[in-house]
This record gives structure tokens, C-alpha cells and sequence, in this order.
């Protein structure tokens, strides 16, 4: 007769009357089965004798999901920040301007003032009613609705001159000649150019500072070298702050006047800035 655990299926061995233990798993049973069990006894039996453990694990915080805020489409929408008091205060006198789409448009009154100089005639044919205000300069090329900017013409002309290049140009010269440049320019446009102007002669006059700065400099090089310098070496000494502008040219001339003192010059000639 052969004992068999019903655990693992490996002998078992009697460790006192009518107890009985695994010598592989040490299960313990108090009867056993002569005989091989079937595979059903043995999960029957299993499932009778074995006792669970209830399973320990570390306690967790419970996990909150936070609300989801979406969009039409579908898409994360961000939270807006709150507006700080003192920008709010700006914000309040702030007047917003007009788009750009807005201001290619013909005022009321800028029309009324070209329809009375047309005379209710075309500009280009001289015969047909003036029905539309053309932008002499497109406004897909920034063209604004002032006056300078405005031709009275027919729908016929209108039509003709809007598909014909060399018409829209001729008629752009020819503003161009009446009114001068940017004639199609709008005060916004007016007070971006000159701002960008005064900006850029601002920087030309910086440069020309600094040019008068390395003026002695330079020329003490290239009396030294006998010839001009060259333009990386300019901008080298452009790129040299004031202090060691100055610092340099002091360096430079003492090193030359050391150098004519040997008796290579004459001692009347001096390399002084």
C-alpha cells in the first residue's frame, strides 16, 4: 500500500497514531488514502482540508479623481490664472483698437468725400457712374480705407482693374506721384514707421559713437601695420567694451613708443593717439 499526500502527490510518512505527514510539503492529515486518488477526490479534498490565510497588505491612502474639465472637442481646457488687482486696473482703461481687417475699410465719411470729388463718374472710364470705392492699394497688401487710398470707379472698371496687374500698377504710381510714399498708410501705420525709424536712427547713431571711439585706436594700428584694417579686425575692436578700449589703446602705444626708443625711429616720432 502506498501512502500519497494529496497536496503535492509525494509520500507521507506517520508521525504518531492516525497522523500522518508530508516528506515534501509537510501537509498533515489524520486519514489518508490507501490508494491513488482520483483527480476529483483530491480537489474535493483540497478543498475541505486546506484553510486560507487572509492575505495582509500595507494600507493605502484612497485615491480621489479629480473632476475632468473639457472643451466641445473634447480637449483639456486650462484653468485661467486670476487677473492680479493692478492689472485689472489697466485692463479698465484700456480701449482696444481695430483689427486690421477694420481698418481697411472706407469710413462713412471718407466715401462721401470721395464721391463728392468724383462728381458721380467713373475715375477710369470718364463715362459710366461711379457705384464702388476701390483701394487703389489691395488690402491683402496692407492697403488702409483713407482717403488717399480711395478711387471712385464703376463695377465694370472695378472688375477689370482688380484682375489686370499692370492697371492696379499704373493706378498705384500715379498715387504714388499725387500723394508720395505709403500713400496708403492710416495713422497706426504712420506712428509704427516712425517709431521703427527713430529706433533705427538711434542705432545708427550708437555705432557712429563707438566708430568715433576705435577711431584712434585704429588709426594707430594701421599706421603701425601700413595698411588699412581690415573688416573682422574693426569689428574686433567694436566688440571691446570702453574699459578695455582704453586699456588696449594705452597698452598699444606705450608698446610702440617703447619700440621706437630702442632707436628703430627717430626720437621726435611719437605713436600718441
Amino acid at each position: 500500500m502506498i501512502l500519497v499526500c494529496l497536496q503535492c502527490g509525494s509520500d507521507m510518512r506517520e508521525i504518531t497514531l492516525d497522523l500522518y505527514r508530508c516528506t515534501e510539503c509537510e501537509w498533515e492529515a489524520e486519514q489518508l488514502s490507501i490508494e491513488q486518488p482520483t483527480k476529483q477526490n483530491q480537489r474535493e479534498m483540497r478543498c475541505s482540508m486546506v484553510q486560507e490565510t487572509p492575505h495582509k497588505t500595507f494600507w493605502k491612502p484612497q485615491k480621489q479623481e479629480k473632476p475632468k474639465k473639457t472643451s466641445s472637442l473634447g480637449q483639456w481646457k486650462k484653468e485661467k490664472k486670476e487677473v492680479s488687482p493692478l492689472k485689472q486696473k489697466i485692463f479698465a482703461d484700456h480701449k482696444p483698437g481695430k483689427s486690421s481687417k477694420q481698418r481697411c475699410e472706407f469710413p462713412a465719411a471718407v466715401i462721401k468725400e470721395l464721391i463728392a470729388e468724383a462728381d458721380g463718374k467713373c475715375s477710369h472710364c470718364k463715362t459710366a457712374p461711379d457705384t464702388t470705392t476701390h483701394h487703389v492699394m489691395p488690402r491683402g497688401r496692407k492697403g488702409r480705407g483713407v482717403k488717399t487710398n480711395g478711387l471712385r470707379l464703376c463695377g465694370v472698371c472695378h472688375d477689370i482693374i482688380q484682375t489686370d496687374e499692370e492697371l492696379l500698377q499704373y493706378w498705384i504710381s500715379v498715387f504714388w506721384n499725387k500723394y508720395g510714399d505709403y500713400f496708403w498708410f492710416d495713422e497706426q501705420d504712420w506712428d509704427e514707421y516712425n517709431h521703427k525709424l527713430n529706433k533705427q536712427m538711434e542705432l545708427e547713431k550708437v555705432k557712429e559713437e563707438r566708430l568715433q571711439q576705435i577711431e584712434p585706436i585704429a588709426d594707430l594700428i594701421a599706421t603701425a601695420a601700413g595698411r588699412d584694417l581690415r573688416v573682422k579686425e574693426i569689428r574686433l575692436l567694436e566688440s571691446l567694451e570702453t574699459k578695455d578700449l582704453n586699456t588696449f589703446t594705452g597698452m598699444f602705444t606705450d608698446a610702440l613708443n617703447g619700440y621706437a626708443a630702442q632707436g628703430s625711429y627717430h626720437p621726435n616720432d611719437r605713436f600718441e593717439d
